[in-house]
């Protein structure tokens, strides 16, 4: 992962860094009506980055509220819940993974919110460290989750820098993650609690110690994983397959999709999205040095195949850790990209049509700026009028939580 430094950092470590909230209201007249409330300090985020990995997300949101497994001040994951009339933070009491160098990505489906917890370990893992996916039962009366029997259940036995999940048409969870050099992949055997046996992906070797890969339901039917390619042609790649209620010990895939490749064009940064329609919308970041050159970017995988991409940030802004959000309305759908500006420490984000997605140069506008900030998440579920938009981020010393002002 190449990262920019400059004096503008320099002179900004001895501030304290933070966990930020900024939320967004989404108002009928897209670009015109988005505001940014504002934010400050909350909760103990723990000695972990709570808001990271590029690729999953910490918010969901349901029954009228936001909700986020975060870290209490008693140390842990635990599910918070956000008060929408005072934008304040409570610790609900249901502790998810009591492991501080967990991370986590959160999926809410139907009444069930299903949580991925792995041990973080960056550029290779090691054995010993399981992954684990936990689901809980939502009480809409009590506001309250609760875990379900049988969990957690073990996903695999390795500890890696990001480990996603979802879940196919036909209720079957996925998670992928990379190992020793490859992507790997597993997925359940029948209901959420039985998981069958890790494998390798065909076609995802020989990459990089610091790739990192991601999965997607997207199309109505179809599970698709993209990974970064750092080795060989310098490539982001994606395969899909079919969702089919038949276990199969051995999954097959599609041919392995190019979505683009060039000196320089792959690092480990994904984020992904799709649209009613069957798009997929992957955030990803460059290696390239050059001012000119682009290092966010926006790539477009059609409802029948094929792949597009569009600038998002130049090197020259220092972008990093971009997540892709999509407020798919009837009239004017719109998309974001949320990104790292490294050299202020402070998030930034750029809106776009979501049927034609094109970006402005430059940093964008400021989301997060009262703290010195980075690893923007969000949700996984594209965005509503009743949700808005939230988005958290997090530092890397007093670990903060921030959240929004009071509307």
């Amino acid at each position: 992962m190449r990262l920019r430094r400059t004096a503008s950092v320099t002179r900004r470590a001895a501030l304290a860094l933070g966990m930020a909230v900024a939320l967004i209201a989404l108002g009928a007249e897209g670009a015109d009506a988005v505001a940014t409330e504002g934010e400050y300090v909350g909760p103990s985020a723990g000695p972990t980055a709570p808001t990271a990995e590029k690729p999953e997300s910490k918010l969901w949101f349901t029954d009228g509220t936001w909700w986020s497994v975060m870290i209490g001040d008693t140390g842990g994951h635990r599910i918070f819940r956000l008060n929408a009339d005072t934008q304040a933070w409570s610790d609900t009491g249901v502790v998810v993974d009591t492991r501080s160098t967990a991370h986590v990505d959160a999926l809410f489906s139907g009444s069930k919110l299903y949580v991925a917890s792995h041990v973080f370990r960056a550029n290779g893992g090691a054995s010993g460290n399981p992954s684990r996916l936990y689901r809980f039962s939502y009480d809409a009366a009590a506001n309250r989750y609760t875990l379900d029997g049988g969990f957690p259940q073990t996903i695999n036995d390795w500890s890696a820098e990001t480990l996603v999940i979802a879940k196919d048409s036909v209720g079957r969870l996925w998670a992928t993650w990379t190992q020793q050099g490859a992507v790997w992949v597993n997925r359940t055997t029948s209901g959420d609690s039985a998981w069958g046996t890790p494998f390798a992906l065909p076609g995802g070797g020989s990459i990089a110690s610091d790739d990192i890969s991601s999965v997607i339901a997207y199309g109505g039917n179809r599970i698709g994983i993209m990974w970064s390619d750092q080795n060989g042609d310098q490539s982001m790649k994606f395969v899909s397959r079919a969702d089919s209620a038949t276990f199969s010990p051995t999954p097959t895939f599609s041919a392995v999709e190019v979505a683009i490749a060039g000196s320089g064009i792959a690092d480990d940064h994904i984020n992904l999205k799709t649209d009613s329609s069957g798009r997929i919308f992957a955030a990803t970041k460059t290696s390239k040095d050059n001012d000119s050159d682009p290092q966010v970017l926006l790539l477009i995988r059609g409802a029948a195949g094929g792949w597009t991409s569009r600038t998002v940030g130049r090197v020259v802004d220092n972008h990093t850790r971009p997540i892709v959000l999509i407020y798919e309305r009837q009239e004017n759908p719109r998309l974001y990209v949320f990104a790292t500006a490294s050299d202020l420490e402070r998030i930034y984000f750029k809106e776009t049509s979501l049927a034609n997605p094109s970006f402005t140069t430059g940093l964008g506008t400021p989301a997060i700026d009262g703290a010195a900030v980075n690893d923007a998440t969000s949700t996984k579920a594209n965005l509503s009028d009743a949700s808005d938009l939230l988005v958290q981020a997090s530092g890397s010393s007093y670990r903060h939580y921030w959240k929004p002002l009071p509307k």
